[in-house]
């Protein structure tokens, strides 16, 4: 099946600039043109913009795709540098995989505590009391942290705990 650029564009979501954009950079290619000069795209364009956009959440440049895929049109010598290229794209995504799931399991966290908190405060005790870690003036005595390789700070909750203290009361004290 053909497609014409607003076509494309509304399959794949990018825009016609993109299109355009990608094809100039030559990273979009094998675009024929009809006789008045319109551009027409096959199903190979969309399997290639496919690739374009999956390197490119792997964490590589345009200028990176587009040296892969010049490297696959020059042939079998260039499979090792490919294959570097997708092995430091896949190192790119484990280390964002790990940063995503420290981001969901602090949410899991906060999510469960403020649920508690909620209870609590519907019994009438005080959120605070309930959930100590998030105070008025914002989180405080943090427990899980980790300095990263960089010096930088993370935040880090084990799932066990997690776990263990979803299935606790929450603290509370009296309303006063």
């Amino acid at each position: 099946m053909n497609y014409s650029i607003s076509a494309l564009s509304v399959k794949t979501g990018l825009s016609i600039h993109t299109l355009r954009y990608y094809e100039k950079e030559q990273l979009l290619r094998h675009v024929e043109r009809t006789a008045s000069g319109r551009r027409v795209y096959g199903e190979a364009s969309i399997g290639t913009l496919y690739g374009i956009l999956c390197l490119k959440e792997a964490g590589l440049t345009l200028p990176q795709i587009k040296r892969f895929f010049d490297a696959t049109t020059e042939g079998d010598e260039t499979l090792a540098e490919r294959l570097s290229m997708l092995r430091a794209a896949k190192s790119n995504l484990i280390e964002e995989k790990k940063r995503l799931e420290r981001s969901i399991t602090f949410v899991k966290h906060t999510v469960i505590y403020s649920e508690k908190a909620l209870q609590a405060q519907a019994r009438g005790h005080l959120l605070e009391d309930s959930y100590p870690l998030l105070t008025l003036k914002g989180m405080k005595d943090f427990p899980f942290f980790n300095i990263n390789a960089e010096g930088k700070l993370e935040p880090y909750i084990p799932e066990d705990f997690i776990e263990t203290n979803a299935k606790k009361k929450p603290h509370s004290t009296e309303p006063t």
